[in-house]
């Protein structure tokens, strides 16, 4: 998610080296679907959400053609926002009354559902998704990305508050675990501030979060006790004339690949040292039209959602063009 009252005349991105990989369009929904996050399943299907709809979706990018399969509609909310995977099928997603005009949701409505796909058997080869309700932020403002913690704690980014909650999915209890200024919005309303987060395993581990508004990938260094063991440092800006938006890494967590929202591509960084290059897409083309979401798959493809240009239009030939939501596959392969 990213706020559409950033410029829209923005510069072609001219200071950053290029080396694209194989880029096609898996699937597209009707035009003015915003698809906002994805998450990969152990089959190899990717769960999808929403901010046009409070749906949960799953296209199975092996299939051709390409299907959307509804998963559930929360009647409850108007968007879907995050989601995060805790245990092999089990996964947790944010929705919420919220308005894409104003970038707000309505008080007391941010909560988390559980998803749970059980195994199969001889007797139900297709059994029901179960789906419940794990927890309600009465106190989050904006909620956006979110991550597991451990596989009983899930982290939320809240993009107006600045913060990021800890919700324990065993009891519902929520509360703030996280805070440092360059997770703040800016000053002028109603900005988006920290957007995705990730933990990034290791000796020590790393908390990465994105902040829309100030246009940056920072990360906070974590003790043994996943607590903040410092503040939070810059590990690189976006190009000029774009934001970032959610991301992942690579295997090795050697490379991180963030959406780059209105630049319309996929920059990859290095998260040693910050170094960047736009390795998929162009500020001009609608082949990824306002990247909101990465994820990478085993069969070394990374697998984008887009929001089709309905926040900035991509524009092409001087013209300025809107498409619907689309799953995109990047070939970016195993050796990254």
């Amino acid at each position: 998610m990213r706020s559409h009252y950033l410029p829209l005349l923005l510069p072609l991105l001219s200071t950053l080296t290029t080396a694209l990989y194989p880029t096609k369009q898996i699937y597209q929904f009707p035009v003015g679907t915003w698809l906002e996050n994805l998450v990969i399943r152990p089959c190899g299907s990717i769960l999808i959400t929403s901010l046009t709809s409070p749906s949960l979706y799953q296209i199975n990018p092996f299939t051709t053609p390409a299907q959307e399969i509804l998963i559930h509609n929360f009647t409850d909310a108007t968007w879907t926002v995050g989601i995060t995977q805790t245990t092999p099928d089990t996964f947790y997603v944010i929705v919420a009354n919220g308005s894409l005009q104003t970038l707000s949701v309505a008080p007391g409505s941010n909560r988390l559902y559980r998803i749970s796909f059980p195994p199969p058997s001889p007797h139900n080869p297709n059994p029901n998704v179960e789906v419940s309700l794990a927890a309600t932020l009465s106190g989050a403002r904006l909620l956006n990305g979110a991550t597991t913690l451990t596989p009983n704690e899930i982290l939320t980014a809240d993009s107006v508050l600045g913060i990021i909650w800890l919700t324990d999915i065993t009891t519902g209890s929520s509360h703030p675990a996280f805070s440092d200024p360059l997770m703040l919005p800016t000053a002028a309303p109603p900005g988006i501030g920290i957007n995705g987060i990730k933990i990034l395993p290791g000796i020590p581990s790393y908390l990465y979060f994105t902040n829309s508004a100030l246009a940056l990938l920072a990360k906070i260094p974590l003790h043994p006790n996943n607590t903040a063991a410092g503040p939070a440092e810059i590990v690189t800006h976006a190009p000029a004339g774009t934001s970032y938006d959610d991301f992942t890494f690579d295997i090795f967590g050697n490379i991180a690949f963030l959406a780059t929202s209105q630049g319309n591509s996929i920059a990859e960084v290095k998260t040693r040292n910050g170094k960047q290059e736009i390795v998929a897409g162009n500020v001009n083309s609608t082949k990824i039209a306002e990247p909101t979401s990465a994820q990478l798959g085993g069969d070394g493809v990374l697998y984008v959602t887009t929001a089709g240009g309905l926040a900035v239009p991509v524009v092409v030939g001087g013209e300025e063009v809107r498409v619907g939501g689309q799953l995109v596959a990047v070939e970016v392969g195993l050796g990254v």
